[in-house]
């Protein structure tokens, strides 16, 4: 039986910001697990694997009920990975959400997976909208510029757009977005992932997406309406500890 849409949580425990990331587990679990809680939770989600060339994560993964996908340690990034896992799974769409980012709401994943589902967008995102100049200045934080249509135009660890003047939320002033670290893909696009080329600016930037972009693949822009932040660093994690634990205490 053909699946809508499934998900798969690429994992790789190499990690150069914060190496072992995805198997911290200061919270009770690893890391990864935590990022398959909302997939799992998610209505429009039908299955959701871990996609992974560790053994550890392998057996973290199937200790949790979690069917796994063995991927080659040549995968070049996530979406790699996520298109390796697909090519043995009967689907019409998959949602790759990154290993590092446990707090993106079940219904924003659910958005994406309508969208593609409906055959109104053959690649998805999620985006917020950006106002702390901290987090605009940090190269950790991706921010995304948007056409009117909602298609993305550009990814960058830059501050994009520039702004000119500095008078945030003037009359035609475009907002700064940043871009949380989910993409949805019919399972047809996901597939010609790993031989697309590249002009060198997804290595430039260190963005896999732009290779999607300059290779003619639209990615559709949804606003998330939950607030979601990757781990990148050290900061992060504890960061997010400390909301998991101001959480449980209101």
């Amino acid at each position: 039986m053909t699946l809508g849409a499934v998900a798969i949580v690429p994992v790789r425990v190499g990690s150069q910001r914060l190496p072992g990331k995805a198997l911290l587990e200061e919270s009770g679990r690893p890391l990864f697990l935590h990022t398959c809680e909302p997939a799992q939770r998610a209505a429009r989600i039908d299955k959701v694997y871990v996609a992974t060339d560790d053994d550890a994560v392998e057996a973290a993964a199937r200790a949790a009920d979690i069917e796994v996908v063995r991927t080659s340690p040549d995968c070049r990034t996530g979406s790699e990975r996520c298109a390796e896992a697909a090519r043995s799974i009967d689907c019409r769409a998959v949602l790759d959400i990154q290993g590092d980012w446990p707090e993106v709401a079940p219904s924003d994943l659910d958005a994406l997976a309508d969208q593609l589902l409906s055959g109104a967008a053959e690649c998805n995102t999620l985006a917020a909208e950006l106002h702390d100049q901290a987090r605009i200045d940090d190269f950790n934080v991706v921010k995304v510029v948007c056409g009117v249509s909602r298609k993305a135009l550009y990814f960058s660890r830059a501050a994009i757009p520039f702004r000119r003047t500095a008078v945030e939320g003037a009359p035609g002033t475009a907002p700064l977005r940043r871009h949380i670290g989910v993409y949805g893909f019919t399972r047809d696009v996901l597939l010609r992932v790993p031989e697309l080329p590249s002009s060198g600016l997804a290595e430039t930037e260190s963005l896999e997406q732009l290779r999607f972009l300059e290779n003619d693949i639209s990615i559709h822009v949804i606003d998330a309406a939950g607030d979601p932040w990757g781990i990148e660093t050290r900061a992060d994690y504890d960061a997010w500890l400390q909301r998991r634990t101001d959480r449980s205490a209101s």
